[in-house]
C-alpha cells in the first residue's frame, strides 16, 4: 500500500535514519502528526452536509488550530460526537476501524501499545491502554506525546533512540493497515479544455477516468477522496508535480492561515476568507419557503410571499407568464447574475398565477444560501440541496407526519412519482437558486427525467450548463424600472437630498443592477455624502464576492482568462479578436469559443452588435470588471494575461456607443499599429497568428492585410499579400471590396512579374458587372499587349482560354464600345482563333468611327474590303 503524501514523509524517515538517532526520532514525529492530520481530514470529508453545518464547524476549528490536540478533537467529534450522525454511508467502514474496540491480535491495538511504548521510553506520562481498546486511543496519546516532545518538551538522544522504534511500529500499523488510505485519494487539476489532470495519490483511480474525457463536470483544483462521490479534502493542498503536500498550521489571519509541509518543512498560505463566517447555524433565507402548503385564491403553495421593494419589470412578467402557462414547455430557467431579480421576478409571478386555474399547487424548493441585503450579502441556511432533501421536503408538506417518519418510506421515490403525475394536479414546481444544489447538472436531468406535463418547473439559477429547458435571460433593469426602484430605496433609507447628476451616475455605473443600485443607496444613507460610485464598488469585497465568486469558481480555466483579460482593460473588444489573442496563449481554439460563450451565458459579459457590419463586440459590467481586476491581481498568470491586453489594446479603446463603428475600423486600427512595431524594429510574425485567426473569422481583414503589405512593397510582402487577397477572394465576398481586391491582386501579380495571374486577376474583375466598360477594355488592351510574353506564348492553349474568357464579357457589353473598343475587342478574336468575330468588330468600329487608325489598320490585317 502507499499514500504518497506519506510515503514521502517515509523517505525523509529513512534518510534521517542514516544521519543520527535524534534526527530519525523526530522524522517519524513528523510522519506521525502528518498520518494524524491525513486520516483526520479524511474523515471530516466524508461528513455530510446538514443544517447545523457540523463539518464546516470543524474544519473552522482547524484552520485556526495551533496544536495537535484540537485535531484529535475534531477527529472525535466526527466519529462519535455530534458531526458523526453525518458520516457518509460509504464512510462507516474507517468509522468502525477507529472506534470498534479491538483486542491484542488487532492492527489498531498493536498501533496503540506501540505508541505507548515509545511514550514509556520517553518518560512521558500517559493515560494507561487497556486489555482492549479502540484506535481513537492513539490519538490521544500521540497528542501527548507531540505536546512533551516537539511541543513543548526535550528529549535527550538515548530516549529517542529507544522511542524510534516502537513509534515505527506504531506507524506502520495504521498506514498499513487503514482503509482510508486505500482508498481512491487523487488531486485534480482542470485544464484549459475544461477537462482535468487526474494525479493519483493512493488507492485504485481508474474509476476516475472519464474525468481526463469530459469537460462538462465543475471541480475547484484540489485534493479528493472517493466516498461513492469524490469529496474534497479541506485544509490539504499539493505542490507541483505532486512533489510536496502542505497540511493546515495554524495562524490564521484575516487573510491567510499557515500550511506546513512535514517533507520539506516549506510553508504556504490557505485562503482565510473561506472560514470567514461564524460556525453555527445560519438564520433561514428571506426567500424559504413555508413549512407548509396554505390556501393561496386558487392554489396551494408553500412559495414565500413577494419581496415588499419589488418593482414591477412588466416586458419580463408577460413573456414569463405565458410560458408559466402554456401547455408546451416543461421547464422553464430564468438565468441571469445574482441579484438580478430572478428570485422576486418569480415570486412576484407566482402571486398572479393564484388567481388562474392552470395549477392547484405551486411548490417553492429553495438552495439558496446567500441572501443580498441592503446592509450587504449575508450567509444563510440551504434548504434543499440535493433530490434526497427535495423529496423530504416535498413529502413534508404533503403527507402527514407518520407516513413520513414510516419505515421503509422513501421520500425521493415519491416526489419522482409526484413530478410525474402529481396527486394533488396540475403542480408548478420552483427551483430557486439552481446553483447551489450540489451538482446542477445530474439534479436537472433527474428533474428533467421525471416531470411530466401538465407539471411544471420554474428554475431560477446563476449557472446553466445544461440542455432540454426554455432559457429566458434576465438583465438590468430598463431605465424606468431603475429610477423607480430609487425611489422606493430612497423612501425606505429616508434619503431626500439625493441629486439628480448622481442618480444618473448611479445608474451608468450600475448599469441598472438592482441589488448594485440598491447597496450604492445604501453606501449613501450611511455616509450622508456624495462618493465616486466606481471606487465604492471596487472597494466592496463582500458585494463582488456574492455576486460573483460562485459563477467564476463554475467557469473553465479558459473562460476565467477570458474573463481576467476583459477585466484588465475597460473596453469593447471585437469577440473575433479576444478569441484569436486567447488562442495563441493557450493553443486551445475549442475551449476559448467556449470560455468566451460560458462568460455571456453566465451573464457575465455582454455581447453588442455593431451597427455597420453587425460583428460583435463584449465587453464587461463595470460591477464584473471591478471583481475580475481583484481575481487578476492575484492570479499567477496575471503577466501573461496583461501581455495578452497589450494586444487588445492595439485595436483602440471602445466605449459601448463606439461600436457603431465596426469590426472593419478596429482591425484598420490594429493593422496600422501593427505596421508602427514593425517600423520600430519588430517582427510581423509575432503578430501574424492573431490577424490571421482574426481574419479566418472576418474575411474582409485579409484585403486590409493585403493592402497594408502591398503598399510595404518587398517581394516577401507582395508575395504575402498575393496570398491574403488569395484567402479573400475564396470567401466569394461581394460588394465593392471584390472589385478592389480582384484590382489589388492584378497590381500585386504585375509587381511580382506574374503574367498569367496578372491577366486571371483582370478578367476576373471584368466579369463584376459594376466595372466600368472602358476598364473591361483597358483589359483587353492589356491581354493583348502581353500576347507574346513568355508566359502566354509558351502556352498557347492557356492564352486561347484566356482570350475566350475575356471576349465573352466584352461580346456581351459590345454596345458600349467605343470604335476603339471594338478595335481591341477583335484582337482578342484573333488570339482566341476567332477571326469571323474578329472581322464583325472590326466593320462594326468602321462604321462607328470611319477614320479610326487602330480598325484600318485590323481591317488591311484582315483582308476586309470596302
Amino acid at each position: 500500500m502507499s499514500h504518497l503524501a506519506i510515503s514521502q514523509i517515509f523517505e525523509r524517515v529513512e534518510s534521517a535514519s542514516e544521519d543520527s538517532d535524534f534526527n530519525h526520532f523526530f522524522s517519524l514525529l513528523l510522519a506521525a502528526e502528518a498520518l494524524f492530520k491525513i486520516l483526520t481530514l479524511g474523515m471530516l470529508s466524508a461528513v455530510s452536509d446538514d443544517d447545523a453545518r457540523n463539518r464546516y464547524r470543524l474544519e473552522h476549528s482547524l484552520a485556526r488550530a495551533d496544536g495537535i490536540g484540537e485535531w484529535g478533537k475534531a477527529l472525535e467529534d466526527a466519529l462519535s460526537g455530534p458531526a458523526s450522525q453525518y458520516l457518509l454511508t460509504e464512510a462507516r467502514i474507517e468509522q468502525a476501524q477507529f472506534t470498534k474496540i479491538c483486542s491484542q491480535e488487532s492492527w489498531q491495538h498493536k498501533a496503540v501499545i506501540e505508541l505507548k511504548a515509545a511514550l514509556i521510553a520517553l518518560d512521558i506520562t500517559a493515560e494507561d491502554v487497556p486489555a482492549k481498546t479502540d484506535l481513537k486511543r492513539w490519538f490521544r496519546l500521540f497528542s501527548t506525546l507531540r505536546n512533551k516532545t516537539r511541543g513543548h518538551g526535550a528529549t535527550s538522544t538515548s530516549k529517542a533512540k529507544k522511542a524510534a522504534p516502537h513509534l515505527q511500529e506504531s506507524i506502520d500499523a495504521i498506514y498499513k493497515n487503514a482503509s482510508l488510505l486505500t482508498r481512491p485519494w487523487i488531486h485534480l487539476h482542470r485544464n484549459y479544455s475544461g477537462k482535468y489532470r487526474v494525479q493519483k495519490i493512493s488507492g485504485d483511480v481508474s474509476s476516475l477516468d472519464y474525468l481526463k474525457k469530459e469537460s462538462h463536470h465543475s471541480f475547484y483544483n484540489g485534493i479528493y477522496i472517493l466516498f461513492g462521490d469524490l469529496r474534497r479534502v479541506p485544509l490539504f493542498k499539493a505542490g507541483d508535480e505532486l512533489r510536496d503536500f502542505f497540511f493546515a498550521n495554524g495562524g490564521l489571519s484575516n487573510k491567510r492561515y499557515e500550511m506546513l509541509s512535514y517533507l520539506s518543512d516549506d510553508k504556504i498560505g490557505g485562503d482565510a476568507s473561506e472560514y470567514s463566517i461564524p460556525p453555527g447555524t445560519l438564520p433561514a433565507s428571506e426567500t424559504d419557503g413555508h413549512g407548509e402548503l396554505e390556501v393561496r385564491q386558487n392554489c396551494l403553495s408553500n412559495a414565500p410571499d413577494p419581496l415588499e421593494d419589488y418593482v414591477s419589470r412588466p416586458a419580463l412578467e408577460e413573456q414569463l407568464g405565458e410560458l408559466l402557462l402554456d401547455n408546451r414547455r416543461p421547464i422553464i430557467t430564468l438565468v441571469g447574475s445574482g441579484g438580478i431579480g430572478k428570485t422576486s421576478l418569480s415570486l412576484s409571478l407566482i402571486e398572479k398565477i393564484y388567481s388562474q386555474n392552470r395549477f392547484a399547487t405551486v411548490i417553492w424548493l429553495s438552495a439558496r444560501d446567500i441572501d443580498l441585503t441592503l446592509t450587504g450579502p449575508k450567509s444563510v441556511r440551504a434548504s434543499v440541496l440535493s433530490p434526497d432533501e427535495m423529496g423530504r421536503r416535498y413529502a413534508e408538506l404533503v403527507l402527514p407526519k407518520e407516513k413520513v417518519l414510516e419505515k421503509g418510506f422513501q421520500p425521493r421515490v415519491f416526489f419522482e412519482q409526484q413530478l410525474e403525475r402529481n396527486e394533488l394536479g396540475p403542480c408548478l414546481y420552483v427551483f430557486d437558486n439552481f446553483e447551489t444544489t450540489q451538482n446542477p447538472i445530474e439534479v436537472f436531468n433527474w428533474i428533467d427525467t421525471f416531470l411530466r406535463l401538465p407539471n411544471k418547473a420554474l428554475i431560477t439559477t446563476r449557472l446553466r450548463d445544461f440542455k432540454g429547458d426554455y432559457p429566458v435571460d434576465i438583465g438590468g433593469m430598463t431605465d424606468g424600472e431603475a429610477r423607480q426602484l430609487i425611489n422606493r430605496t430612497c423612501v425606505f433609507l429616508k434619503i431626500s437630498d439625493i441629486e439628480e447628476g448622481y442618480i444618473n451616475e448611479i445608474l451608468e455605473t450600475s448599469e441598472r443592477h438592482p441589488y448594485v443600485i440598491k447597496i450604492l443607496l445604501g453606501e449613501y444613507a450611511r455616509t450622508g455624502k456624495r462618493s465616486n460610485v466606481g471606487q465604492l464598488l471596487a472597494g466592496n469585497d463582500q458585494l463582488l464576492t456574492a455576486l460573483f465568486e460562485r459563477t467564476y469558481a463554475s467557469l473553465s480555466p479558459c473562460a476565467q482568462r477570458s474573463f481576467l483579460t476583459l477585466s484588465a482593460w475597460n473596453s469593447s473588444v471585437p469577440k473575433v479578436a479576444l478569441e484569436a489573442v486567447l488562442m495563441r496563449s493557450t493553443a486551445e481554439r475549442q475551449e476559448v469559443e467556449k470560455g468566451v460563450e460560458a462568460l455571456l451565458q453566465y451573464s457575465m459579459a455582454e455581447l453588442h452588435a455593431a451597427t455597420t457590419d453587425g460583428e460583435m463586440f463584449v465587453r464587461l459590467p463595470k460591477v464584473a470588471s471591478a471583481f475580475g481586476k481583484k481575481k487578476l491581481f492575484i492570479n499567477p498568470l496575471r503577466d501573461s494575461i496583461l501581455s495578452d491586453v497589450e494586444i487588445l489594446k492595439m485595436l483602440g479603446p471602445s466605449r459601448n456607443d463606439d461600436v457603431r463603428l465596426g469590426l472593419a475600423f478596429k482591425l484598420e486600427k490594429f493593422i496600422s499599429n501593427i505596421a508602427q512595431r514593425v517600423d520600430a524594429g519588430e517582427a510581423f510574425e509575432d503578430y501574424a497568428p492573431i490577424v490571421e485567426m482574426i481574419c479566418r473569422a472576418y474575411p474582409p481583414g485579409w484585403l486590409m492585410l493585403a493592402r497594408w503589405h502591398y503598399e510595404n512593397g518587398s517581394d516577401n510582402d507582395l508575395n504575402q499579400s498575393k496570398i491574403e487577397l488569395t484567402r479573400f477572394l475564396e470567401q466569394q465576398p461581394a460588394g465593392d471590396t471584390v472589385d478592389e481586391a480582384w484590382q489589388l491582386l492584378a497590381n500585386v501579380c504585375f509587381r511580382l512579374h506574374d503574367t498569367i495571374g496578372e491577366i486571371h486577376a483582370r478578367i476576373a474583375r471584368a466579369q463584376i458587372p459594376s466595372v466600368p466598360f472602358w476598364e473591361v477594355s483597358n483589359a483587353a488592351n492589356r491581354l493583348n499587349s502581353l500576347h507574346r510574353d513568355p508566359a502566354l506564348a509558351g502556352d498557347p492553349e492557356l492564352s486561347r482560354s484566356f482570350a475566350l474568357r475575356l471576349l465573352e464579357i466584352l461580346d456581351r457589353r459590345r454596345g458600349e464600345a467605343s470604335a476603339d473598343d471594338l478595335s481591341r475587342m477583335a484582337w482578342v478574336a484573333l488570339h482566341a482563333d476567332q477571326r469571323v468575330r474578329a472581322i464583325e468588330f472590326t466593320e462594326l468600329g468602321l462604321r462607328i468611327e470611319p477614320d479610326n487608325t487602330h480598325c484600318i489598320g485590323l481591317s488591311e490585317r484582315l483582308g476586309i474590303t470596302t
